[in-house]
């Protein structure tokens, strides 16, 4: 499996000067990407991986909410930038998913200050058990009573996704939506997928499983003595 990656930040931002100035300051300790638009930000989002999003609500072609609702299900921290300071405005933020929220004009340094601790609290979260299975999202490695399993990398992000979402369905399409982003995969690349997941979590004695859901898709459950 791949080592250690510096965490991916996108910034949603009209604004050019002010998207410019935000990825030089956060391109000193992070991976950033800037999108202009809310179509543009959704594609991003959806077809790479992401740690955080700056979403700015005043965009020009969409409200920063629509896209902050379509967001929702992805693996990221939404900190939200506008130049509303009304309290409904934040309290809308806040319901679409908004982890964080900065009204327009903010300080730099608060706003560098408030990315990291969302990103050391997010680091925080990144250790997930199971019954007898452990999941480290940091080192980016699975173990069953302390010893390792070895997975492939497609092995890995399946339970990650899975076990991140414990007791979430996830159909067959959102699964080659979220594994394969951009790609057409063969027809049965999730069922072998989720086979050979099953035989390694099976044969490391896991007390852990991946259910098909018929009609529905797959889900991770625990399969308590």
């Amino acid at each position: 499996m791949s080592g250690l990656q510096r965490e991916r930040i996108l910034i949603v931002e009209d604004d050019v000067q002010l998207a410019g100035v935000l990825a030089r300051e956060l391109g000193r300790g992070y991976e950033t990407a800037v999108a202009h638009t809310g179509r543009d930000a959704l594609f991003l989002a959806e077809t790479s991986h992401f740690d955080l999003i700056l979403l700015d609500l005043n965009l020009p072609d969409m409200d920063g909410i629509a896209v902050a609702e379509q967001l929702e299900g992805l693996d990221a921290e939404i900190v939200m930038l506008t130049a509303r300071g009304d309290v409904g405005s934040r309290v809308r933020g806040l319901y679409a998913g908004a982890a964080d929220y900065l009204v327009k004009p903010f300080d730099m340094e608060e706003l560098l200050a408030r990315v990291y601790a969302r990103m050391r609290a997010r680091a925080r979260k990144g250790s997930y058990r199971v019954g007898r299975l452990t999941l480290s999202t940091v080192e980016r490695s699975c173990q069953v009573d302390g010893e390792p399993i070895e997975l492939s990398a497609q092995e890995y992000h399946l339970l990650e996704l899975l076990i991140e979402h414990q007791g979430r369905v996830f159909s067959k399409s959102t699964l080659e939506d979220r594994l394969y982003p951009g790609e057409v995969p063969a027809s049965n690349v999730i069922e072998v997928l989720v086979s050979r997941l099953r035989k390694r979590l099976a044969a490391a004695g896991a007390d852990t499983s991946v259910d098909t859901i018929r009609g529905l898709g797959y889900v991770l459950r625990h399969e308590a003595s």
